[in-house]
């Protein structure tokens, strides 16, 4: 075991109810947790189906975009009016409309895919630029929702175990982002959109469940294993 100085007290910060960062503090994995819970499920998956469903069944284009947008409109309402956070599904509401605007005065649906295409590229690009100037992201994450491991920095072990996560989740959307792409190339519409279904939240949970294991395992090996929840 690498040597460690002792943690440094600090308040801790709020812990967020799903996402990677509640995933982390926790002694059993949740996958519910790691998605968003069902509601995050649901905002995430239901636009896609419900523009690909349409679009298939009408053959229109303008009439599935309309369809997404309200979708995601919904979902924000619903949030403002129970009063909770709407920044993930209000993010969701820009880029489904960005992609429905764009595939309208495109022509082709398969541009509504295009602003997810590039948010996965843009994201690894930031996940492999993080390694490689040595603060990995998933190192960054796990540093701040459990101080347990506030001071990864200075032990050689957590930062091996951080950066092959980072590597990892780079590869996902890595992946991710480059079979959407030949399809995006390819116009294949409905494929995208099973694709971008397929490849989202069941690999990220997937993924983000190695991640866990890892920290779990790390935490194991520095005697931290007092459980936080």
């Amino acid at each position: 075991m690498s040597e460690r100085p002792d943690p440094v007290t600090r308040a801790e910060p709020e812990a967020p109810a799903t996402g990677m960062g509640a995933v982390l503090r926790e002694s059993e994995f949740s996958a519910a947790d790691a998605v968003g819970g069902w509601r995050g499920v649901l905002e995430s998956v239901l636009p896609t189906l419900v523009f690909v469903v349409l679009f298939v069944t009408t053959g229109d284009l303008r009439i599935p975009a309309i369809a997404a947008i309200a979708v995601c409109a919904v979902a924000v309402l619903a949030r403002l009016v129970q009063r909770q956070n709407v920044g993930s599904a209000l993010g969701g509401l820009i880029g489904v409309a960005i992609g429905a605007v764009w595939a309208m005065r495109s022509g082709s649906g398969s541009d509504f895919y295009l602003p997810g295409i590039l948010i996965n590229a843009a994201t690894f690009v930031v996940l492999v630029l993080s390694i490689l100037v040595r603060r990995p992201l998933v190192a960054l994450i796990a540093g701040v929702f459990d101080p347990r491991v506030a001071d990864w920095a200075q032990d050689r072990d957590a930062v091996r175990t951080y950066r092959r996560g980072t590597w990892l989740l780079a590869a996902l959307y890595g992946v991710k982002g480059a079979v959407q792409l030949i399809l995006w190339q390819s116009g294949a519409v409905a494929a995208l959109g099973i694709v971008k279904l397929v490849m989202g939240l069941p690999l990220f949970a997937l993924v983000v469940w190695v991640i866990w294991l890892m920290h779990r395992a790390l935490l194991h090996r520095r005697g931290d294993v007092t459980d936080r929840r």
